[in-house]
């Protein structure tokens, strides 16, 4: 069982993220915590396995009881950041990782079935550095699965995920014995869980209405100038991504890159920005691009010296001004990378709503309509997709 009794938590730094929290989720039982942006979900699940306070610090304060007590032991935590959490160079290395005292017959048979489940068997010899980011996310679930841990507490585990994909798995853990504490923006998916807590945060940052138009009322755009061409690429790591690839984005457009784990969204962008230099590729105006892990982009100890001031006020990060870049929980990080993006003609966005409230979803697309720049969004997200001008599908 799991019970926080008058829990308050406050980061070095001094932010308050928790304010007695009074939270017993039972054996076996299947929660689904939901909350604005910086609400403090990825903080409470960080206290159920001890990151906090163990690894981030900071200042507890109230009774918490974890099957015990705080223990990764007990507690399998899932990041939102799957590079960040992946120890191991093979994949099948990682799944034994946290099943090494139980032998190894049991460990070998353990790995072939979960990977069976979770449908990752053909990359259990590959080297963990050369997955997709969804395809790394797929293997922490299987080794939260494969653990012998009662209790698994995912955070966002499905960001970068295929929505078939992520169907199947969220089904699977929902199936499995353990108890399952899950965070997600996507509160559509709570139906299926037992209970569903909801935290108020005091400090939200909300997404300034400032679009002139609803999305049902777009605005016919001519578009006669081309922004992007890809003429007839080809590009591949061990294999072929693309092969003769063509596609050109208009200006002014807001365009979706969809497609399975794997398919090569994230290096379409890369290649767009000329991160990979690739034959055929024409690029019409200042590129940007903000990636999937954001804290990857920040340099400066001030959020307000990461972005200009404007598009910091957009995306409703000034009361965060005075913070480190590096203080920001998942969602507030990803929306100053956006800001940060967004100084450029031509504006390459990879999973942008991942961490993010549905408030901030449904309008994302509006405010990047509204300031006329291009856009090339790579998303697992459909409903982002769908309120895109065109959508391409890998």
């Amino acid at each position: 069982m799991i019970a926080l009794k008058n829990v308050s938590y406050t980061y070095p730094n001094g932010i308050k993220a928790l304010n007695k929290v009074d939270v017993k989720i039972e054996e076996g039982e299947k929660v689904f915590i939901a909350g604005k942006t910086g609400s403090g979900k990825s903080t409470l699940l960080r206290l159920l396995n001890g990151l906090i306070p163990n690894f981030y610090g900071g200042k507890v304060e109230g009774v918490i009881h974890a099957f015990g007590k705080p223990s990764p032991k007990h507690v399998f935590f899932v990041s939102q950041h799957p590079e960040e959490q992946i120890l191991m160079g093979k994949v099948r290395d990682e799944i034994a990782l946290p099943l090494w005292r139980v032998g190894r017959n049991k460990v070998e048979r353990k790995i072939e079935e979960v990977s069976e489940y979770c449908g990752i068997k053909k990359l259990l010899d590959k080297r963990t550095h050369r997955l997709s980011d969804g395809e790394k996310q797929l293997v922490t679930i299987a080794t939260a699965l494969a653990s012998d841990a009662p209790c698994i507490a995912l955070d966002e585990p499905f960001s970068h995920l295929h929505p078939e994909i992520t169907k199947k798995i969220l089904n699977l853990l929902l199936e499995c014995d353990k108890t399952v504490v899950m965070s997600e923006h996507r509160i559509e998916l709570a139906k299926k869980f037992d209970r569903v807590i909801w935290l108020e945060g005091k400090n939200n940052a909300k997404l300034e209405n400032c679009v002139k138009t609803r999305l049902n009322e777009r605005e016919d755009r001519r578009m006669d100038n081309t922004a992007v061409e890809l003429d007839s690429i080809s590009f591949g790591y061990n294999s072929k991504l693309f092969e003769g690839l063509n596609l050109k984005i208009m200006k002014n457009s807001v365009c979706a890159i969809t497609g399975r784990n794997g398919s090569g969204k994230t290096t379409l962008l890369k290649i767009i920005a000329g991160l990979i230099k690739v034959e055929g590729v024409k690029v019409y105006g200042k590129v940007s691009i903000a990636l999937q892990y954001p804290n990857y982009h920040f340099c400066e100890k001030k959020v307000e010296k990461e972005a200009k001031e404007k598009w910091i006020k957009l995306l409703g990060l000034e009361k965060l001004k005075d913070r480190h870049p590096h203080s920001l929980s998942g969602g507030e990080a990803k929306r100053l990378s956006i800001a940060k993006a967004l100084d450029a003609d031509i504006v390459l966005l990879d999973e942008p709503t991942a961490g993010q409230d549905y408030e901030f979803r449904f309008k994302l697309v509006q405010v990047l309509r509204e300031l006329e720049k291009t856009v090339v969004i790579a998303t697992h997200d459909e409903r982002l997709a769908s309120m895109c001008d065109e959508i391409v599908r890998l």
